[in-house]
């Protein structure tokens, strides 16, 4: 495949070490701000060298896309998370292809949207839908990669699971764990940041800190999370939409298709017409 690069044919000493999270993200923005390659091919070539360590991420998604929305660099965890055997069945196709879901044409939409505005995506709370059926949440980081004259040559992207509630305990915590509890509880209300930070006792800037050093995403997007996680619970039993967002805390039916589609990429009806083909017996 011109200009593409299969990070899992890439011998591996067996030495590295499995790397985490913040360092892809420091990779990324050092991607975006510091490095001004004279081409698409001469950003591969320096990029090869960490082909070992990214194929050694389970929980991350990485890739890097030309300026048509193609992929041209994945490692295999986004491969595996197709259903694909080989990275090779991802290079020089956009997401709408590789995916084949509504989902997919969101991803490509806003991969045109970097490319062409500069405008980067972070941190941005994103429910997937996998190969296999099953559901997993993630942060998802997209940026520009400008050339040595200043243009859009690429884009950079990285998805970082949010892994399970039992790992994300804030057991040391006590400030961090009543915020989490009252949320939990309280969903299906208004909550306000105001009361987030008085039963913290830590101001904004603390609570958003420590919050997303803990749960690796902000107060805001755990209350987003928890609220369609019952959501998604909801939609498998016989209750129309408009009842279920009354009892997932929205104002009204709009607000909650709205919320849900940004998040899933799938409005509600289409989300539960999915569930119920999947269930349905061969």
């Amino acid at each position: 495949m011109e200009n593409g690069i299969s990070l899992s044919n890439r011998p591996s000493t067996g030495s590295e070490k499995q790397a985490d999270s913040p360092f892809i993200e420091q990779l990324i923005n050092a991607l975006a701000v510091s490095f001004r390659p004279d081409s698409l091919d001469t950003l591969l070539n320096h990029l090869s060298i960490l082909a070992p360590i990214l194929d050694a991420l389970p929980n991350v998604v990485f890739f890097i896309k030309n300026t048509r929305a193609e992929y041209v660099l994945v490692n295999q965890t986004l491969a595996k998370r197709c259903g694909l055997d080989r990275v090779e069945d991802v290079l020089g196709r956009p997401s709408r292809d590789v995916f084949n879901t509504r989902q997919g044409t969101e991803y490509t939409e806003q991969d045109y949207q970097v490319l062409k505005t500069g405008i980067c995506i972070a941190d941005k709370l994103e429910l997937h839908f996998y190969s296999s059926g099953e559901l997993g949440w993630c942060l998802t980081h997209k940026m520009p990669i400008y050339g040595a004259c200043g243009n859009v040559i690429a884009m950079a992207g990285v998805s970082v699971d949010i892994q399970s509630d039992e790992l994300n305990q804030p057991g040391t915590n006590e400030r961090l764990e009543k915020v989490e509890s009252y949320v939990r509880t309280h969903f299906d209300q208004v909550i306000r940041m105001e009361s987030l930070t008085e039963i913290s006792g830590l101001s904004m800037s603390q609570l958003e800190r420590n919050f997303k050093k803990i749960f690796h995403m902000t107060p805001l997007q755990f209350i987003q999370k928890t609220r369609l996680e019952h959501a998604l619970r909801l939609l498998a039993q016989d209750m129309t939409i408009t009842e279920i967002a009354a009892s997932c805390g929205y104002a009204d039916h709009s607000a909650f298709s709205r919320q849900f589609k940004q998040l899933t990429g799938v409005s509600p009806s289409q989300f539960k017409e999915r569930k119920a083909i999947n269930s349905a017996p061969a």
